[in-house]
């Protein structure tokens, strides 16, 4: 088995500007519907060869009656989201599985703690997922909600519309708006991600929050670790 390529490598720990660099090299963007097994394994196939530069996702998820998920976001740094329409697939793809349980690639969004326990519902245990707000504390922002900290950190403004919130996620046919509303909040959060991690040295220091639940009164009280400085090591 051949080791990790050039860029996974500096993804995983090099210095932060050239981290930002690859981070900000977007060429793909597109949000894509995934509502059956055949489309899913292609859209693994693409998130896959954008984790193999940067090993980073942007998740999120809808649902009608929880703990089951309706809809699963992925967005890779480079912009593809895949929105996948759980509901609506009799079987899984293993190489979707794969992913989601990868703990080399990081999974970040806001609330990741209560998506992962519906995910796990579903058969789908995800790992090494990243609450934002850690990283937002780690690197001297304001932990915030996902809106909140989209505005604050990149400048973007997400739409929070409550009948798009509480819209039929299993409806048989998904509009535009639901389909956009849904890649919108997995787009925020890698997005935020490349934004913040620009500001600190080496982003193994947000590996002991993986799988961690943000809860305020605990964690608020975390030091900032951002950087001037480039760690090569």
């Amino acid at each position: 088995m051949s080791g990790p390529n050039i860029l996974q490598s500096v993804a995983i720990g090099v210095g932060a500007g050239l981290l930002y660099h690859l981070l900000n090299t977007s060429s793909e963007k597109k949000v894509e519907l995934i509502e059956n097994f055949q489309q899913c394994v292609e859209a693994v196939k693409i998130l896959r060869k954008h984790c193999n530069e940067v090993p980073a996702l942007g998740l999120d998820c809808e649902w009608v009656d929880a703990p089951y998920v309706s809809v699963l976001q992925l967005c890779s740094h480079k912009g593809y989201c895949a929105v996948i329409r759980l509901c609506k697939m009799e079987s899984i793809p293993m190489s979707l599985c794969n992913l989601l349980s990868d703990r080399k690639v990081v999974k970040v969004g806001v609330g990741t703690a209560k998506d992962c326990e519906h995910l796990e519902e579903c058969d789908l245990p995800t790992k090494s997922a990243l609450d934002l707000r850690f990283v937002a504390k780690l690197t001297g922002a304001k932990a915030q909600n996902l809106a909140e900290m989209y505005k604050a950190v990149v400048g973007g403004t997400l739409k929070k519309d409550l009948e798009l919130i509480r819209s039929d996620w299993e409806a048989d046919t998904l509009t535009p708006q639901q389909i956009q509303y849904a890649a919108d909040d997995a787009i925020a959060g890698i997005e935020i991600y490349k934004a913040l991690a620009n500001k600190v040295s080496d982003v193994k220091v947000f590996e002991k929050f993986y799988d961690m639940d943000y809860v305020p009164h605990w964690h608020n009280g975390l030091e900032s670790v951002a950087s001037d400085e480039c760690c090569l090591q």
